[in-house]
């Protein structure tokens, strides 16, 4: 009897994926428990270089019983296009990830045969089961599909509350070759999710997982590390949960299991979740990096976006972690989100110069964005009527004509295409600010990549103020012609991965 298949999918954005998605992870060990043989393509993988036409292709060759696409809403555009692609040679296309959850009917118009909303392990499970028996769809929860033309909407599924019962992520369903080209970045399959949700309520933010906050035990987590470092030898974890540091009582438990198991890792967390005691512990577990989502430092802005209630505390203790981590011997990554509509050209200088005091302690570099509006939060429901954006993952014309970034983009520059979106018509004074401040942000994040990498403080003023000097030639080629700028710079931009894991000083 010929196996089933499942196919999942990610296509090209043109900003490279250095780690595997979770996604695939959770849903191909399910799908593997169901019966399944699990193919994986991440077309924005950093190191595959398969088209839309070689996923065709594979798809004739290999004939899976379903092809499942994941779905940001940045990268919709792209998605779409690969599901045109292949949707002809598809026994059954489905998505799944943030936009099909917020936009499940648009995904069906652009080719899906079904959405899954919200976290899909118990929907996937159950879906499976129910292809496998020919049985219908209809009393599925957590999908959306169409039946004689008619979109069927089933309903919520369950929240998983004990996330200690989902399994451990498979990522051998991955191939390291897509990731890995350099021994150090076997760590790229050092992820963990070990939370789900957020207590925040921030106008901008968008969550696959709702506002419901829960988390795996430290023990469970400590048993992902464990594995993670027997099968692959990874020494360095990143946790990539929203706000790891909600629990401080798990925190502290995980901090004591880690002790002397000679584990490094990193976390994201929001600032009102975090002092200087757990900050102590951390560094003591094996912490060496921590990436907080300041996002402004501007006091309405702050307020508006309802990142806190007390702008004014909020700023001095963000000074106050930022200082104890820099004690600790912790490196340092702040986020920054600016181009909100009330923000001025004052507010941008003001933020300016908030860098420029900050800009010592952070020790991993500066990064967050510039506001892209996602459909489901209060600043696209109240704004896109008004700015005119409604839908602009699918009518913004496209910045880049091919997958290609330019090479000041690859650190000096990285959210350059957020600012020429420009979602709320700046001013030409506010839109100048905005490009300064991130030019100031990333002038420093390349002294940071420099300092890391080598010892020697003239070889690393050399490598700085050429990488320096090579991000501005390169703005200027690419206004000149973006041809012309990716001829010259493309080979210098695939050279740069070399440095990427290369060991320097630990001190700024």
């Amino acid at each position: 009897m010929k196996k089933n298949k499942i196919l999942f999918l990610k296509a090209r954005t043109g900003m490279d994926d250095p780690s595997p998605p979770m996604s695939f992870s959770f849903l191909g060990r399910i799908a593997e428990e169901e019966g399944f043989e699990v193919l994986v393509e991440n077309l924005n993988a950093q190191y595959n270089e398969k088209t839309n036409e070689d996923i065709v292709e594979l798809i004739k060759k290999e004939e899976p019983t379903i092809v499942g696409v994941h779905i940001f809403t940045n990268a919709a555009k792209y998605s779409y296009e690969l599901m045109k692609k292949i949707k002809p040679y598809c026994k059954l296309l489905i998505v799944g990830g943030p936009h099909p959850t917020i936009c499940p009917e648009e995904t069906l118009e652009m080719g899906a045969d079904v959405a899954f909303v919200g976290e899909a392990e118990i929907s996937f499970r159950k879906f499976l089961k129910n292809i496998k028996g020919n049985k219908s769809l209809k009393n599925l929860k957590g999908i959306v599909f169409q039946d004689n033309k008619k979109i069927i909407k089933t309903g919520k599924e369950e929240v998983i509350f004990d996330l200690d019962k989902i399994p451990i992520p498979d990522k051998r369903f991955n191939r390291k070759s897509d990731y890995i080209k350099i021994k150090d970045e076997i760590n790229n399959f050092g992820q963990i999710l070990s939370t789900r949700g957020c207590p925040g309520r921030c106008t901008y933010c968008f969550s696959l997982f709702s506002k419901c906050y829960r988390y795996m035990s430290a023990q469970k987590v400590f048993e992902e590390i464990m594995d993670l470092k027997k099968t692959y030898g990874i020494n360095f974890i990143n946790f990539i949960d929203d706000a790891f540091t909600i629990n401080k009582e798990r925190l502290i438990e995980l901090c004591d299991l880690l002790m002397g198991k000679n584990i490094e890792w990193s976390c994201a967390t929001r600032v009102d979740f975090l002092n200087k005691e757990l900050i102590i512990k951390m560094g003591k577990a094996g912490c060496k990096m921590i990436n907080f989502g300041v996002e402004s430092a501007l006091p309405e802005t702050l307020l508006k976006m309802k990142k806190t209630a007390n702008p004014k505390w909020y700023v001095e203790h963000t000074d106050n972690l930022l200082k104890w981590c820099y004690e600790e011997k912790i490196r340092v990554a702040v986020n920054i989100l600016t181009g909100f509509p009330w923000e001025t050209a004052e507010g941008m200088k003001e933020m300016q110069k908030y860098i420029n005091k900050t800009k010592k302690y952070v020790t991993s570099g500066f990064y967050g964005g510039i506001l892209q509006p996602q459909p489901g939060t209060e600043m696209y429901t109240e704004y896109a009527k008004e700015y005119g954006f409604e839908k602009w993952w699918l009518q913004k014309r496209s910045i880049f004509k091919d997958d290609y970034r330019p090479f000041f983009m690859a650190y000096y520059h990285q959210y350059w295409d957020h600012l020429q979106n420009n979602f709320f018509n700046f001013d030409k004074d506010k839109f100048r600010e905005i490009d300064k401040l991130y030019k100031l942000m990333g002038k420093w994040n390349l002294y940071i990549f420099t300092k890391r990498r080598f010892k020697n403080p003239f070889i690393i003023q050399f490598i700085y103020q050429g990488l320096f000097l090579l991000s501005n030639i390169s703005i200027i080629l690419y206004k000149l012609s973006p041809r012309l700028e990716k001829r010259i710079l493309e080979r210098i931009k695939k050279f740069g991965y070399k440095f990427k894991f290369r060991k320097g000083s630990e001190e700024l």
